[in-house]
């Protein structure tokens, strides 16, 4: 029986189909994975990696039990990576385990370290485990480091303060300030000696009178011990003159003064009130402007009586004419242009403005400066009916206020300018 021979293109062909197998197991167990040992994949979700990379280590104690298989980005779009571990098939992993990414040596290499839980549970091939990052030794040694930079900091803060200090003792000026004031500080001693030697002296010389001082103080103690029995009995009649104090009967005392505050209290109310005479007197302006015109009438009345006193009393039963009396019904409104009636408000020397308050509701005020004098004059009409209730408005400010008279720019006598209205046709 003849033997196949085999062509050396197949023998070729097989050389480099296991040539290339060959590289390839190779190549992924130097990555950490056994095609010929079955094993299990888990998740991991991280912010950042921090240069963890495939194929590195997943260690549990320090002892490796799988290897990196992949890391991507997840399909949220959150910028979160996904890695995936290879782990050994009878490899089993408690739940509430964490997978921390850590520095495997001082080069700052990565690796995953699972830190196991007391859980009785274990995760399934395919579930995702908590991941977690830890410092690196950069982050460590800042961490470290940072406390000695802040004292150093500090230290060198107060080094710089003393230099400063130092520099402004040694200054030109601050010495020659530090020997002024040492100089001042001799000075000041040399006067304290001066005045402990002055007082020595006085003391030397005053001694017979402090002496003496000494002496009337003692004759004035001894003084009040013998006159301690008057000073107990002074004290006895203070204690006395308290206690017939203490025992006189205050209570119908409060009581009176407690009932005149109440009747005093009753009389105010009723002031305040609008309902009795004295509120009414007190609260009621109505009342206060009817009294008001009522004054300003009695005052009419009184002038009337003073120009014309025989229209209210008769001194005679002989008729011995006719009598003419100033009235004011008697004026004529439109035939005394030349006779002005106005009121004169008051006279003083410290001028007013013409928009003050107390020229409120006053027509055509005017003012006149004689001799440094301010005269205020208000109204201006030939109707004395007019010119009297203009008067009595102006009184509720100007209660001075009177009735003037010009005639042709000139002031005349009142009593003159109402005889002329009444000769007027």
């Amino acid at each position: 029986m003849k033997r196949m021979k085999i062509s050396k293109y197949i023998k070729l062909g097989i050389v480099i189909v296991f040539s290339i197998t060959l590289f390839i197991w190779g190549l992924s167990y130097l990555k950490g994975h056994d095609f010929f040992k079955p094993v299990n994949y888990y998740y991991t979700r991280y912010h950042r990696v921090d240069g963890l990379q495939e194929s590195s280590p997943v260690t549990v104690n320090g002892y490796r039990v799988g290897n990196v298989k992949n890391i991507e980005f997840a399909d949220d779009e959150s910028g979160d990576l996904i890695v995936t571990f290879m782990i050994d098939n009878d490899f089993r992993i408690p739940r509430n385990s964490a997978a921390h990414i850590v520095s495997s040596d001082i080069m700052g290499t990565r690796a995953v370290k699972l830190i196991y839980s007391k859980s009785t549970g274990y995760y399934a091939a395919g579930d995702t485990i908590p991941g977690e990052m830890e410092s690196d030794i950069k982050e460590q040694v800042s961490l470290q480091v940072l406390p000695l930079k802040n004292k150093a900091e500090e230290l060198l803060s107060t080094i710089d303060s003393a230099i400063t200090v130092l520099t402004v003792i040694f200054n030109e000026d601050a010495r020659k300030n530090l020997s002024e004031s040492f100089a001042n500080i001799n000075r000041a001693i040399l006067n304290i000696e001066n005045t402990t030697s002055d007082l020595q002296e006085l003391m030397s010389q005053q001694k017979s009178n402090i002496s003496s001082l000494i002496g009337n103080m003692e004759e004035f103690s001894g003084s009040l011990n013998r006159n301690s029995a008057h000073f107990n009995n002074i004290i006895d009649n203070l204690s006395s003159f308290s206690d017939t104090l203490s025992s006189l009967p205050l209570t119908p005392v409060m009581s009176n003064l407690s009932a005149s505050v109440n009747s005093l209290q009753n009389i105010l109310s009723k002031i305040n009130s609008d309902k009795t005479t004295a509120g009414l007197l007190f609260n009621d302006d109505v009342l206060y402007h009817n009294i008001t015109s009522l004054t300003a009438n009695l005052e009419r009345l009184l002038v009337d009586i003073r120009n014309n006193p025989k229209r209210y009393l008769r001194f005679s039963a002989v008729d011995l004419g006719k009598d003419v009396y100033i009235s004011p019904s008697a004026t004529a409104q439109g035939s005394a242009d030349n006779i002005r009636f106005r009121i004169q408000l008051l006279s003083t020397a410290d001028r007013l403005v013409s928009e003050s308050p107390v020229f409120e509701g006053l027509e055509d005020v005017e003012e006149l400066n004689t001799n440094g004098t301010y005269t205020y004059y208000a109204g201006n009409t030939s109707d004395f009916t007019v010119i009297e209730k203009m008067l009595t408005d102006a009184k509720r400010n100007f209660p001075d206020a009177t009735i003037v008279a010009f005639r042709e720019g000139k002031e005349i006598k009142l009593q003159k300018a109402l005889r002329l209205m009444k000769e007027l046709p």
